[in-house]
């Protein structure tokens, strides 16, 4: 079931990718990255409640419960709304990829070195195909129909410093959810990490822009599309990857979560009018190729 979860939570946050990129150069990254949290803080606080689990927090240590909040610092505030904000400026078929490489090896090396998991041979050779795969990726050509509105794509330096910066800050927010959550099962830790991650990124984005940000809400037809990413992306999304990391351990939560990419191809080919490259198309092949031997051999 865990790695089950895993990739549910690629799809969710394909799914998300896809619609923050649309609309992340019309509001902002902090705008969207705060909404999306303070939509799926009832619905993970409810959850906590319907599935009875308060008194895991009640009973959890200090160290535990600031290792989750932690986690939703570096993983919120820092990873995701670097990710949103960069996207329009890089392409998601590139950014998505590479980030995901990144966050992948940062990550299995983590889960091996720091947390003593398990590397045998099938999450060697899987990790090394989906690596190999989003390589691919990143380093085609995607070919896009021009946007005479979109803002000015950034060079191969600024962007390879992005990439470094949000997959550092999540692999970092994996190793504070595997080894530092103690006895928190995955509803309790959601129930913390997203209403902490809202409320951090609501605070900062309201202080850094003076009020400002609070002219740039989402109107119209983007309304339902902000919903339906708080809701389901990241409520739903989050819940996922947590009880992935859970069950099946960082590493391989991680690589799983790491076919993103193969659904963010289709995805962003339909609704950002991305086009499919040869080489694009060879990498999504191994990125395949590495996530059905994690989960054949599992």
């Amino acid at each position: 079931m865990g790695e089950a979860a895993a990739l549910l939570s690629a799809f969710c946050w394909a799914c998300t990718s896809v619609v923050l990129a649309r609309l992340g150069a019309k509001y902002g990254g902090s705008v969207l990255s705060g909404l999306r949290f303070l939509i799926a803080s009832p619905f993970a606080l409810a959850l906590l409640l319907l599935a009875d689990d308060t008194h895991e927090i009640a009973a959890a240590t200090g160290g535990a419960i600031l290792a989750v909040i932690a986690s939703a610092v570096v993983n919120y505030l820092i990873g995701d709304t670097i990710y949103i904000r960069a996207l329009p400026r890089v392409g998601l078929q590139r950014m998505s990829p590479a980030v995901t490489a990144l966050w992948v090896a940062l990550s299995t090396v983590g889960g091996v070195l720091i947390l003593g998991e398990a590397a045998g041979l099938d999450l060697l050779i899987g990790g090394a195909c989906v690596i190999v795969g989003t390589f691919l990726v990143v380093s085609g050509q995607v070919s896009r129909l021009p946007d005479t509105t979109g803002p000015e794509r950034l060079g191969p330096l600024p962007t390879l410093g992005l990439m470094l910066l949000v997959a550092g800050s999540w692999a970092a927010s994996t190793m504070l959810i595997a080894g530092g959550r103690g006895d928190l099962g995955p509803i309790a830790v959601n129930a913390l990490r997203i209403p902490a991650g809202g409320l951090m990124v609501a605070t900062v984005a309201m202080i850094t822009s003076r009020g400002e940000v609070l002219r740039r809400l989402p109107q119209g037809r983007d309304i339902p599309l902000v919903i339906a990413v708080g809701v389901l992306g990241t409520a739903l999304g989050s819940l996922c990857y947590v009880y992935a990391v859970a069950e099946a351990g960082a590493a391989r939560a991680v690589i799983l979560n790491a076919t993103s990419p193969l659904m963010v191809v289709p995805l962003s080919m339909w609704f950002l009018r991305e086009r499919l490259t040869p080489r694009i198309a060879l990498g999504t092949a191994f990125c395949l190729s590495g996530t059905l031997i994690v989960v054949a051999t599992g």
